[in-house]
């Protein structure tokens, strides 16, 4: 088994603490050097093989980390990507990534498992993983479960089966076609144009430099699901986070409302309740409102077997 990586994180705007046995290596702001600022013409080829942190893991929250595979051989990226699963008090966003244009699938296997076992939940249990298994994808996720001993990976479901009992396939991994393509573009371009009414942030948040980079490229001539990388540019860094968006979604599923629309919602009661109090002097509560006891006080419900479910 190769020795572990030692991977480079770069903080903002805070310095970070890490513990140890997850092999990162935290560069301190003082060593970053003129290439890391925004304006200088290396800036987004100095991001590369490091770590970007812009939310260290935290309580109360859960992750997916997704991962698009190259061959390491300088042409396509390897990219990366951590989103922060959204709760009823915040969306969607991109936490970390890392991209890669030198690093093999079977080696990148080892960096995936550090990071997804960094971005655990309460419960210790490591992030969501959904490794694109399209070309050489399998052989990242095969090193990943078998050599790493990482098993909380995404399996491949059957979105629009009958019986939802029967979503749920045998096999571990994301697969990008033609139906599939088109599906998650479409929900990542809802994702990042949607506004929340809550934050003001999109649906989905990008911290990334990268991955907003790829987007000044991203286009089509026809549906926004359609559209593709332009000739000579990458868009490794927006299907990763693409397909951490669709896996999200599809946490979801089983529930009765998006969870966009239920912020949406609880939004619009914290407007009526204000309205309502300035207006008669009468407090909005669950019993007057069409919101749950729950949503009201902006907290988890303890009856659901859904909320946070995946």
């Amino acid at each position: 088994m190769p020795e572990l990586p030692q991977q480079h994180l770069v903080s903002q705007p805070e310095p970070i603490s890490i513990p140890p046995g997850y092999g990162f290596n935290v560069i301190p702001r003082e060593r970053w050097n003129a290439s890391t600022e925004a304006d200088h013409p290396d800036y987004l080829e100095s991001l590369m093989d490091k770590l970007l942190v812009w939310e260290v893991q935290k309580r109360g929250c859960s992750y997916i980390v997704s991962v698009d595979v190259s061959s390491g051989m300088g042409l396509d990226r390897s990219v990366i990507d951590v989103l922060r699963i959204g709760t009823l008090t915040e969306p969607e966003e991109q936490v970390a990534q890392f991209v890669s244009d030198s690093v093999d699938p079977i080696e990148l296997a080892y960096y995936v498992d550090p990071v997804a076992r960094f971005y655990h939940d309460d419960d210790d249990l490591g992030a969501l993983v959904a490794v694109e298994c399209n070309g050489q994808g399998l052989a990242t996720q095969s090193e990943l479960q078998h050599h790493c001993g990482y098993d909380n990976l995404y399996i491949w479901q059957h979105e629009d089966a009958r019986d939802p009992r029967a979503r749920y396939t045998k096999a571990y991994g994301w697969y990008t076609t033609t139906r599939t393509r088109a599906r998650m573009l479409a929900r990542y371009h809802r994702a990042v144009t949607i506004e929340d009414p809550r934050t003001g942030l999109p649906d989905y948040r990008i911290n990334s430099p990268l991955t907003m980079e790829e987007m000044r490229d991203f286009i089509s001539v026809g549906a926004a699901w359609e559209a593709e990388a332009a000739a000579g540019a990458h868009d490794d860094c927006l299907m990763a986070g693409a397909i951490s968006v669709e896996v999200a979604t599809q946490t979801r599923l089983l529930e009765s409302e998006p969870l966009s629309e239920r912020r949406r919602r609880l939004a619009e009661e914290e407007l009526r309740k204000k309205a309502l109090l300035s207006k008669t002097g009468v407090r909005l509560d669950f019993q007057n409102s069409d919101a749950g006891a729950h949503e009201v006080s902006g907290k988890q419900d303890p009856y659901s077997v859904q909320e946070g479910w995946y």
